[in-house]
């Protein structure tokens, strides 16, 4: 099992729709390729955690670097795990900057607890979700 944490800004905010198309694209893409996450957006920011087998991630991977709507990519986390944080999800999605769930949304506090020793990847996504790691600035 393998894992990666990326943090990227996005050239121009995406709309409701736009969120939506993303993530029905990445959900059928993530399944064929057996790769599960979380996706968090803020105000032109995201923050994406993949998992699964390494050749899957690493695909996915490869073509949001490639994907133009994408820029300032940083990876936060890339490496091999034991198990997956998000099996149920073939890509969980919480758009931050809004406290009305919309189609497909999860609540982030449905992400999996905390424990007294959280992963890499939750530590993350608590900060993301906490206004940091986020790679748009507001305009």
């Amino acid at each position: 099992m393998f894992q990666l944490v990326y943090a990227s800004a996005a050239r121009a905010p995406f709309n409701q729709d736009a969120l939506q198309l993303l993530l029905a694209r990445a959900r059928d893409a993530n399944a064929i390729l057996k790769v599960t996450g979380m996706l968090l957006y803020h105000s032109s920011s995201f923050l994406q955690v993949l998992e699964g087998p390494q050749a899957g991630v690493e695909h996915i991977f490869g073509c949001i670097e490639r994907d133009p709507r994408h820029h300032q990519i940083n990876v936060r986390l890339r490496e091999a795990t034991e198990l997956r944080e998000f099996p149920e999800w073939t890509m969980g999605f919480i758009d931050v900057s809004r406290w009305v769930l919309g189609p497909g949304m999860v609540d982030f506090h449905s992400i999996p607890k905390v424990a007294a020793a959280p992963t890499p990847a939750q530590r993350y996504l608590r900060l993301f979700h906490q206004g940091l790691c986020r790679q748009a600035i507001p305009a």
